[in-house]
């Protein structure tokens, strides 16, 4: 003897990606996964992400991205800058976007080497270790006087300003070390007078320091094991967490908050203990290979950071390129893809005075994102999946006959289904916009469903399962229908 059930609905999904749960207590507005799927343009709906445009051409084929800024001249001209090393790998180079076009700006730096920068006093500093350059324009750079007494200041991989002084760190022969470079007199600063420096504990075991941020009153000084803080009148004894970040690409600045990668997630503080707001996505984290660790970038844009980690597989899947983005005002987490590496990001300021966030890829691009409805020439490809759905008792085998699926903009979806923990998907059929009833049956006790479809400006609504027959006992009774 069977029974059957009444209408099952998944509607009104808003909390985005929660793994690794247990169904029993699995909110119903949530998902296993959500590929290039985004819960905050229409909430409840999950809305296929904006795409991203190229700005100007390819600047040198085949090379990553190892720094990207924007500069802003005295007299309001941006000016976006963007490093890669030249074609031959011997060397770096500098280049600067004006009337959408790039053009060099300064050449002959040392190949490989990522360069970060800072602005002070209208002036531009690039540090890589090596060299040290600095600009008042953006298109002519200096390596000795101007503003910043360049040619005087350590030669750090690090660079960042507080409290009106500049501040560097990873100088090769004092790798624990943290110089600070003099307040401004009559606009310029020293690094000869008054100027100064202190060592970040070398002796307790944390590695070198592999980044700096800054929160209202800190500067932190991040290691691989340790994070730091200081305000110039002390760096407090105290390690803040031994839970430090890899690299400066995965320290993000915004909104009064910093959010840094390390192994075990992604964390914030705001100059207290920092707390762990990644754990809804521990299956992804836990996927990041460690060879990536030191390659985590990310970018924050006030509401949301975004976080590239490379090439992951989950359940079987490997997914290429790979971008998390957490939603800091509902702390919902979504994953996006790319057709190339995002390997740093930054931002830059267009007419109105808005920020556009903008990403330096591995293959000599840089892209103007969340902007058009493609990645380039690329449509955007998507998936949802909601994982373990048991439709009441688990041990009970049920036959579900007909799936409506509610969706816009969908011209050709595709509905897959994996039950009782099979390992791969098998395909029911395909659906199209708004309503499309699907009848082809698939049996089992519980079942992983996944939609997935490409294309721009479609939204997932929902999904009605009808006329769901329950077995009476327990383990598989039904002779199994197609999948």
């Amino acid at each position: 003897m069977v029974t059957k059930a009444e209408t099952q609905s998944i509607r009104g999904v808003a909390e985005g990606i929660i793994q690794p749960i247990d169904s029993s207590v699995r909110p119903s507005t949530s998902v296993y996964l959500a590929c290039n799927l985004v819960f905050h343009d229409k909430l409840g709906r999950m809305v296929v992400r904006n795409g991203s445009t190229q700005l100007g051409s390819q600047i040198t084929d085949g090379m990553s991205c190892l720094g990207l800024y924007t500069h802003v001249t005295t007299g309001g001209t941006k000016v976006p800058l963007a490093v890669f090393n030249a074609t031959g790998d011997a060397t770096s180079v500098v280049s600067k976007y004006t009337s959408s076009t790039w053009s060099n700006a300064k050449t002959g730096l040392t190949a490989s080497a990522k360069m970060r920068f800072a602005t002070f006093l209208d002036t531009t500093v690039g540090v890589n270790g090596t060299d040290v350059i600095s600009s008042t324009d953006g298109a002519s750079w200096v390596t000795t006087g101007g503003n910043l007494d360049i040619g005087n200041m350590p030669v750090g991989k690090y660079v960042i300003e507080f409290q009106d002084r500049i501040y560097t760190a990873g100088v090769s022969s004092n790798p624990d070390r943290l110089y600070f470079s003099a307040v401004p007199v009559g606009g310029t600063i020293s690094w000869t007078s008054g100027n100064g420096y202190i060592d970040i504990e070398p002796e307790e075991g944390a590695g070198s320091i592999t980044g700096l941020a800054k929160v209202p009153d800190y500067v932190l000084i991040f290691k691989e094991r340790s994070v730091k803080r200081w305000d110039y009148s002390s760096t407090f004894p105290e390690s803040l967490v031994d839970i430090g970040c890899p690299s400066q690409e995965g320290i993000v600045m915004t909104k009064q908050s910093v959010f840094y990668f390390n192994r075990r997630g992604i964390y914030e503080t705001t100059g207290g203990y920092p707390r762990k707001v990644s754990s809804r996505i521990q299956d992804i984290i836990d996927a990041i290979p460690s060879t990536y660790y030191a390659s985590v970038s990310g970018w924050g844009d006030g509401e949301s950071v975004f976080f590239s980690i490379g090439d992951i597989t989950l359940e079987g899947q490997t997914y290429s390129n790979v971008v998390v983005e957490y939603r800091i005002d509902t702390q919902v987490w979504t994953m996006h893809t790319y057709p190339t590496e995002i390997k740093v990001w930054s931002c830059m300021i267009d007419s109105y005075g808005d920020y556009i966030v903008i990403a330096g890829d591995d293959d000599g691009n840089v892209w103007q994102m969340f902007t058009g409805l493609t990645d380039g020439s690329t449509s955007i490809p998507w998936e949802v999946i909601w994982k373990e759905i048991e439709f009441g008792s688990r041990g009970k085998e049920k036959t579900i006959s007909r799936t409506i699926i509610y969706s816009e903009n969908v011209p050709n979806g595709v509905l897959s289904v994996k039950r009782d923990g099979d390992d791969t998907f098998r395909i029911i059929n395909n659906f199209v916009s708004r309503v499309s009833e699907i009848k082809d049956a698939y049996s089992g006790n519980y079942f992983d469903i996944k939609l997935q479809g490409v294309g721009a400006a479609a939204e997932i609504i929902g999904i009605d399962f009808e006329d769901i027959i329950i077995g009476t006992t327990y383990g598989n009774q039904f002779t199994r229908t197609k999948y």
